[in-house]
């Protein structure tokens, strides 16, 4: 173990290096590193998005969908001091509320139940599941490809309800906008406080979901305490760790970057660029998804949200290298049947599609929307549970019966 946490240690000064060498300025660099953080971070925390509905349904366990309840508050409230009085000068997730955003998030659901993964989950998946992530990002990718065009059409763009700051930024409702009548300060903290009582809603459901459906579990075994070194660089870290360490990455990533946390409009790109080597020119992928030319041709390492996604790929190869398992966990996730490719690819283009519909994904329609007060993130977050919900039970009665879901 402590062989492996040197080469860990190795790994990370090639990686920075590289990015240092490779990103065309010092912004994109920096967008490396939050992507190494979080890649890093998520594996070491198992802390992925679509875990916290596949545990509650698959394993009758609200822990994680409670933490990251725990999470959605503690970054909003972090988020509330970068951004209060000078929201102009960031680009909020304040998204509109429609009958697209309630679609993208059912479809997403489902996806994210059948490939067991989210789009962040696939990326950090690569390092230990390669053979379904790959699949899963391939067909995630065409699946946000084949929506761009959808996504600037009036179905999408337009919303139910509106706000000031909302109309300002993607023409959704921003929370401290609904108590205009109390001071700014006090607009936010009622905002937060609204934040917070949804989040405190939302966990005791899922805990009650889990007890009602609970079954026994066998005790925890004994074992040796690691050393110091291992308790500093791969013991999973305590829930409240985790939690601090995200919510001060994503609020690094808005106070330097003026951005919140996006990652699935990139897999759209690197369908594109595929396209491109097979003969497709700009202009057919340009007309196609009313994005401009130059979008498919920029290169990747000019792209702010695909070298944060490379980041966060080679993040959780570097936790997993400093654990020592990252050999045997990729050769052990090599093989699929055509069944499990046909799962997956169905899962990564629900959720690909259902990104372009309600503008992102786990992280750009759920975490980040909900960090920015938002009340979008706290819509999408109801549907895409729901489609989460469906998509289990359509694995559990039609496709895996004889496993437990």
């Amino acid at each position: 173990m402590q062989k492996s946490i040197y080469w860990g240690f190795g790994l990370l000064v090639l990686l920075l290096g590289v990015g240092y060498v490779l990103t065309p300025s010092i912004e994109l660099f920096y967008r490396w590193t939050i992507g190494l953080g979080f890649g890093y971070a998520l594996v070491r925390a198992s802390m992925g998005f679509a875990g916290g509905v596949n545990r509650l349904v698959r394993a009758n366990s609200a822990t994680l969908a409670q933490s990251l309840m725990v999470l959605f508050v503690v970054t909003a409230v972090l988020t509330s001091f970068i951004i209060y009085g000078n929201e102009s000068a960031y680009d909020l997730s304040i998204y509109p509320i429609n009958s697209a955003l309630i679609m993208g998030g059912v479809l997403f659901g489902v996806g994210m139940a059948l490939s067991s993964c989210c789009a962040t989950g696939s990326l950090t998946d690569l390092s230990s599941g390669f053979s379904r992530a790959a699949v899963t990002i391939f067909f995630f990718g065409m699946g946000v490809f084949a929506g761009f065009g959808v996504q600037q059409s009036s179905f999408v763009t337009a919303s139910w309800v509106t706000s000031s700051t909302g109309a300002a930024h993607k023409g959704g409702l921003f929370l401290p906008d609904i108590f205009s009548a109390f001071s700014p300060l006090g607009s936010y903290i009622m905002a937060l406080v609204v934040t917070a009582l949804l989040a405190s809603l939302v966990g005791y459901l899922a805990h009650r979901y889990a007890r009602q459906n609970a079954t026994s579990t066998p005790a925890p075994t004994a074992s040796t305490p690691p050393s110091l070194a291992v308790r500093l660089f791969v013991a999973p870290w305590a829930m409240r760790v985790s939690i601090l360490i995200i919510a001060l990455l994503f609020g690094a990533l808005l106070f330097f970057y003026a951005k919140g946390w996006s990652a699935s409009s990139a897999f759209g790109l690197w369908f594109g660029k595929l396209l491109l080597l097979v003969g497709v020119d700009a202009q057919t992928l340009s007309a196609f998804t009313h994005k401009s030319a130059t979008f498919f041709t920029t290169p990747l390492w000019s792209h702010g949200t695909s070298i944060q996604n490379f980041g966060i790929i080679m993040g959780a190869v570097l936790y997993l290298t400093m654990a020592g398992t990252f050999a045997t966990k990729f050769r052990a996730s090599l093989r699929l049947s055509m069944k499990d490719v046909a799962v997956f690819a169905a899962g990564g283009l629900l959720m690909g599609f259902g990104t372009r519909l309600s503008n992102g994904c786990n992280v750009g329609a759920l975490y980040t929307p909900i960090a920015e007060l938002s009340l979008s993130g706290w819509v999408y977050l109801v549907v895409v549970v729901t489609g989460g919900f469906v998509g289990n039970w359509l694995s559990s009665r039609y496709i895996y019966p004889t496993c437990k879901v």
